[in-house]
């Protein structure tokens, strides 16, 4: 037994490199989400299982309400307005551009916001579920409610600049504090989401579903970018 253990945690060992990896870990960790956006999906679809739990959420979101809440959440709400998110987009991307060795990341940040917005508004036609009757709404939202687009759309800008970020910050302290705070900012976004009424809590979780496995992708796409990046400077050098 002892011998097949020793085998066993040997072969583990060198398998490791290759099992734990930021892609493998990334790929692993979104099939979990879009087997979860799809389980909330058809569950959409059918009128079922979501039902309490969107009920009960927006209940909650109602016994919630005072306006100093009002204002925070109609404050966190407007960090992922779609004209803000083009606003921010566009700032970024031209300040990046302006730095030759930060292009690359001025491209990535308007391919993730702009895949991003074809992807959730594709899924929202898709759907073409109606916003919450159930309580009264405190903001405006012309669209179709599921999935969120401010859930979806403030993991993929949020995320990747704390993605950018934390690759030029050593120290892990400080990565974990940026994280923290980013991963907060972007609870409560969904959150007022739900607190305003204009979305279901299906909605925000299943934003948050779909997005994972693109901002995963867009930045799997750059980690191969660096890595190859890293194999060219060497060859030129020579």
């Amino acid at each position: 037994m002892g011998f097949v253990g020793r085998r066993a945690r040997k072969a583990i060992a060198q398998a490791a490199p290759f099992i734990v990896t930021p892609v493998a870990i990334g790929a692993a960790l979104s099939a979990g989400a879009l087997a979860l956006f799809f389980h909330i999906a058809d569950d959409v679809r059918e009128a079922d299982g979501v039902w309490r739990f969107d009920h009960d959420g927006l209940k909650m979101a109602l016994a919630l309400r005072n306006p100093r809440r009002t204002a925070l959440m109609k404050f966190a709400s407007a960090l992922a307005r779609p004209d803000v998110m083009t606003g921010l987009g566009i700032l970024g991307f031209l300040a990046l551009w302006r730095i030759p060795q930060q292009r690359a990341k001025g491209i990535l940040l308007i391919v993730n916001l702009t895949g991003g917005g074809i992807i959730i508004g594709t899924i929202k036609h898709r759907f073409s579920r109606a916003r919450p009757t159930l309580i009264e709404a405190l903001a405006k939202e012309g669209t179709f409610s599921f999935p969120s687009g401010h859930s979806f759309i403030s993991l993929c800008f949020y995320g990747l600049l704390t993605y950018f970020w934390t690759r030029t910050r050593p120290d892990w302290l400080r990565r974990g504090i940026v994280g923290a705070a980013s991963t907060g900012a972007i609870g409560l976004i969904g959150a007022s989401r739900v607190y305003l009424g204009v979305h279901y809590p299906s909605d925000v979780l299943a934003g948050y579903a779909a997005a994972f496995p693109w901002l995963t992708a867009c930045l799997t796409a750059y980690y191969q970018y660096e890595k190859r990046l890293a194999r060219l400077l060497p060859e030129k050098a020579n």
